[in-house]
């Protein structure tokens, strides 16, 4: 028996009927509104459901009737909703608030037998708080919902401020040029090498002892390499270490200590053999007084004659980094360095380069002299060197970042807006 047609079609707009034609010859679109487009647009030319519902492909009158009567009322977004079927949702809002809720509260180390919440810590919780049948997967799916995910503690500090212990106690010593260093070397990292300058960063890495390493290694299933528990203390070795961004070239040397007296002999030398292996100045780099380089990055014009702006280097604000002989002889040979801030070693690369390294070295190893550790250190960096990375300053994993946070972003504001369902 033919269905009764209660509720006819209202009538079309021009953009409407626009719209459901590109929807219904659509090669891209899904094939539940393409059908829906197709029936709403067959009811507008013939006025019979069942004839509607056939050449679309649909069940049967009835779907029709409902596909009109949602049409009318809601208009094209008929066509990209559901018709309401499926589980309806478990918990409500106010539920979903109150695990998202117990989630940012500190739990209380008596009652909850935890400092840190965990899926199952946060079941008990919330099971003594109202929701006797709360399970960890809804609470995981909720708390990725709002944005949450289980993450690693880690270590901050906030750049430019450290604390220091003084014999009045401990107090807050803040760099007030903070800004000025984070965006220098910030200029100098996306810059500083189209000019034509190198830019290379200093480090020192260490101390690492002659001791077992923490590791993982690849081992036959039941095997794990194993280490001794006891062992006897063979010393510590650092490494100092020139790194280049653009190339990812590391130029480094493993002592076995790290003195004024040992690093700037060894940066010299090493800065000596870059700047003779650099090209000679561009011609339209002769055009421009040298002072004009220089301001660029002191910011004023040089007080004092200069030769020309050869190489910027980036390192830590140790005091021994500071010492007026070492200044004065980075000047005179045309290398300008630019110091990070307090607390403010993430912006020097050469760090992260020496993560890389010495964990290629030394992870789950057991060194068991000096000797052996230089020795370790020093091929590690002759591997790095044989196929180098280069680093890119806001590369690919910030934009990884970038584009996790708008993920988030777009959860959370999905989970927050109330989605329009038919009946």
């Amino acid at each position: 028996m033919p269905t009764p047609q209660r509720e006819p079609l209202r009538r079309l707009s021009r953009a409407e009927r626009a719209a459901l034609q590109r929807i219904a010859h659509s090669r891209s679109e899904r094939v539940d509104q393409v059908r829906r487009a197709t029936a709403l647009l067959a009811v507008a030319r013939t006025g019979v459901f069942i004839h509607a519902a056939r050449e679309a492909g649909l069940r049967s009158g009835t779907t029709v009737a409902d596909l009109v009567a949602r049409f009318n009322r809601v208009g094209l977004a008929a066509v990209r909703i559901a018709p309401g079927r499926g589980r309806a949702a478990t918990y409500p809002l106010s539920a979903r608030a109150q695990i998202v809720a117990t989630a940012q509260c500190q739990p209380d180390r008596r009652t909850d037998a935890t400092a840190s919440w965990s899926l199952s810590t946060l079941q008990r919780a919330l099971r003594r708080g109202g929701l006797p049948r709360v399970g960890t997967s809804t609470i995981r799916r909720v708390l990725q919902a709002a944005g949450s995910s289980y993450q690693r503690t880690r270590t901050w500090c906030p750049t430019g401020t450290a604390q220091r212990k003084r014999k009045s106690g401990v107090v807050t010593v803040v760099d007030p040029k903070t800004e000025e260093k984070r965006s220098l070397i910030d200029q100098a990292y996306r810059i500083a090498e189209a000019m034509g300058i190198p830019l290379w960063c200093q480090d020192e890495a260490g101390p690492y002892q002659a001791i077992p390493q923490p590791g993982q290694s690849w081992q036959p299933e039941g095997k794990p390499r194993t280490q001794p528990h006891e062992y006897i203390r063979g010393g510590t070795a650092k490494l100092l270490t020139l790194f280049r961004p653009t190339t990812g070239e590391v130029r480094a040397k493993a002592v076995p200590r790290a003195p004024n007296a040992v690093l700037h002999p060894w940066l010299k030398q090493e800065v000596l053999e870059i700047l003779s292996g650099l090209p000679e100045l561009a011609n339209h780099r002769h055009e421009f007084p040298p002072a004009a380089d220089w301001a660029t990055w002191l910011g004023h014009l040089p007080h004092l004659p200069l030769p020309p702006l050869r190489l910027i280097l980036i390192w830590d604000n140790l005091a021994g980094h500071l010492s007026a002989s070492i200044v004065t002889w980075l000047f005179a040979h045309g290398v300008m360095p630019l110091y990070t801030p307090l607390s403010g070693s993430w912006l020097n690369m050469a760090e992260s380069v020496q993560r890389i390294i010495c964990g290629r070295a030394l992870n789950g190893e057991h060194p068991q002299t000096v000797a052996q550790l230089i020795t370790w250190l020093e091929d590690a960096v002759a591997g790095w060197n044989t196929n180098p990375t280069p680093f890119v300053w806001d590369g690919k994993r910030r934009a990884r970042r970038v584009r996790a946070k708008q993920r988030r972003l777009a959860r959370l504001n999905a989970a927050a807006t109330p989605q329009l369902i038919a009946a």
